[in-house]
């Protein structure tokens, strides 16, 4: 099995993303045998966090924070903090993250994360 390079984020998507197929041991496996999280293409790698996010693969999370405190575009940053914010194991180091460096991103971009946080927060706070 070799995964086609040209299919980039189209393929992870359409294989994983859409449906609840991929599992922690699958995520574990494809990215020991492909090192997706070793991605420097914006769009396989934004893809791939939100996949290992999705399926609360914890070593995912510091490549995840690293990527969205490098890359400024609201493209990858805002999805990936949403889904950072929505996992409650880790939401506190996300929202740290963010806190530290959103005056690296644009206003557009830091203005509907920090509305994406306190959604999800008041969220939250509903059901706890």
């Amino acid at each position: 099995f070799a995964w086609p390079e040209q299919s980039g984020s189209s393929g992870i998507n359409a294989e994983y993303g859409e449906r609840d197929s991929a599992t922690l041991g699958t995520v574990a496996t494809l990215d020991k045998l492909f090192s997706f999280s070793a991605y420097k293409n914006c769009d396989i790698l934004a893809a791939w966090c939100r996949l290992a996010i999705k399926v609360r693969h914890k070593p995912i999370v510091p490549v995840a924070l690293d990527f969205v405190t490098r890359q400024g575009r609201m493209k990858y940053v805002r999805p990936i903090y949403r889904d950072l914010f929505a996992w409650p194991e880790q939401s506190a180091r996300a929202v740290n993250a963010f806190n530290e460096k959103k005056q690296f991103y644009m206003g557009i971009c830091r203005s509907m994360v920090t509305k994406d946080l306190q959604s999800i927060l008041v969220s939250q706070e509903r059901m706890g």
